[in-house]
């Protein structure tokens, strides 16, 4: 009798220990999420110590040391932001490591949003040169849903946010050009990296919106802002560049404020995949 009980008392300390071990896969999901976090933090981290550390060069000196500024506030906003997401996606974590493990809990769907899908954001208000800088936010929604393989991973309405990467009024750099960027950072509370959408103004009316793909872009910005002949719409610094079609851009006209109009939305896409964790 006493061996049964001894062996039944060591049955059940394994279970319990298995079951103190064992973590369900929400979980696992939400440790993953938090890394891939922290990975996103580290990476903007080193865009801001590369762009302080003045690399990219250029022949005209003023509007590289315009762009440089503005991206340096631009990037200081993206860590700040990317550290608060990191941080809530940490303790979320930590509460479901602590969590009772539900035998019967639904497997969560990871869906994996490919590089180049297309975002379309509507703007929460009209966004212009004489009133946005470098290192604000601005907020929006999603102006339709995004599907992949069928599976609904974020819906229209949803909250975006992005930063102003730079603001130059039309004429406002020595190459007679001006620009307004905006670039999209944030979809229901995840960060992703997205392009840049620019538009580019002279002081005689010339509106031409482009969008910049990849990282910070700074050496693509160089390039087609200190082009005193309009030829700089071609790859530079690593980054493609390209018409933005189908936005939103102010008519032709004298005045050099730019602005990126909230009547229309703008279309992003997507720089790198980002993993998503279908909700219930």
């Amino acid at each position: 009798m006493r061996t049964i009980l001894i062996r039944l008392s060591l049955a059940a300390a394994l279970v319990l220990t298995a079951a103190c071990n064992r973590k369900s896969e929400a979980a696992i999901q939400a440790e993953e999420a938090a890394k891939a976090a922290e990975a996103k933090v580290a990476q903007l981290e080193q865009q801001l110590a590369e762009a302080k550390s003045g690399k990219t060069t250029g022949a005209d000196g003023d509007t590289v040391q315009h762009l440089a500024k503005s991206q340096v506030k631009a990037l200081e906003r993206q860590v700040a932001d990317a550290k608060k997401r990191a941080e809530v996606k940490k303790q979320e974590a930590v509460t479901l490591a602590a969590a009772p493990v539900q035998k019967d809990a639904p497997k969560p769907v990871v869906v994996e949003v490919p590089t180049g899908t297309k975002l379309e954001v509507s703007l929460a208000r009209d966004l212009g040169t004489d009133k946005d800088q470098p290192g604000d936010a601005w907020e929006g929604s999603l102006a339709a849903d995004v599907v992949v393989d069928g599976k609904l991973v974020w819906s229209a309405g949803i909250p975006a946010r992005g930063v102003v990467t730079q603001s130059a009024a039309a004429g406002r750099l020595s190459s007679g050009k001006g620009a307004l960027g905006i670039r999209l950072t944030e979809v229901a509370g995840v960060g992703i990296d997205a392009d840049t959408h620019v538009v580019v103004a002279t002081a005689k009316g010339e509106r031409n919106a482009k969008y910049i793909g990849g990282g910070a872009a700074l050496g693509a910005l160089v390039g087609l802002l200190s082009d005193k002949k309009n030829q700089g719409d071609h790859a530079l610094g690593g980054a493609a560049i390209g018409a933005a079609a189908g936005t939103a851009v102010a008519a032709g006209t004298a005045d050099t404020v730019i602005r990126i109009p909230a009547s229309k939305p703008v279309a992003f896409s997507l720089a790198a995949p980002e993993k998503v964790t279908l909700k219930k």
